[in-house]
């Protein structure tokens, strides 16, 4: 007959559910805006990130050439614009079936408080569609240099930083893969609002 009760059995079990040590470090988005070049957004810009059929977007006229259309998503409607495009970069989201899609929120009372084409809250909701959404993954501040090189000019103003990617693969130095921090209010209120 045993003593332990079943919590104790529980933590005994499953420790790493009662460990109480604090995670360390902010979760980003890192998707790959085109084939050569992975970025990253901070999580707390992100509302979701989602798959949406070209169906789903509705084309509008006479819009910047970035705005892939009008889509929707929990009952609110906004603008899915080619994140790449958008940057100055050739476009990677054009007539596709399926869009790799991030939802991102901006709040316009923060960033440009001279808008008047904020909604009355002060959010707005854009739906960046992205060649590949990779995932979610959290890293410490210590793990993000400065980086110059190998960004393409139009992109350069937005990236803060970035974080060198593991390859195994890589021979040179040249090789080096990076995925680049995009400050992405600053390039939608630049680009967009502006």
């Amino acid at each position: 007959m045993s003593s332990l009760t079943t919590t104790d059995r529980l933590q005994e079990l499953l420790p790493q559910l009662f460990n109480t040590q604090k995670l360390e470090g902010d979760y980003y988005l890192r998707f790959q805006l085109t084939d050569e070049i992975s970025g990253l957004i901070n999580l707390k810009y992100v509302q979701e990130s989602l798959t949406i059929k070209g169906d789903r977007i509705t084309a509008v006229p006479n819009l910047p050439e970035y705005v892939v259309g009008l889509m929707s998503s929990r009952n609110q409607v906004f603008l899915a614009i080619d994140l790449a495009h958008l940057a100055g970069l050739s476009p990677e989201t054009v007539n596709l079936r399926q869009y790799q899609t991030i939802v991102v929120q901006t709040n316009s009372a923060e960033e440009d408080s001279q808008s008047k084409e904020s909604n009355t809250d002060g959010i707005n909701l854009f739906g960046l569609t992205v060649k590949k959404i990779e995932g979610i993954t959290r890293m410490l501040s210590n793990r993000f240099i400065p980086v110059t090189e190998n960004i393409p000019e139009s992109l350069r103003p937005f990236i803060t930083s970035a974080v060198r990617q593991v390859n195994e693969n890589a021979t040179s130095a040249s090789e080096e893969k990076y995925s680049f921090l995009i400050d992405i209010t600053q390039l939608i209120c630049d680009r967009i609002q502006s």
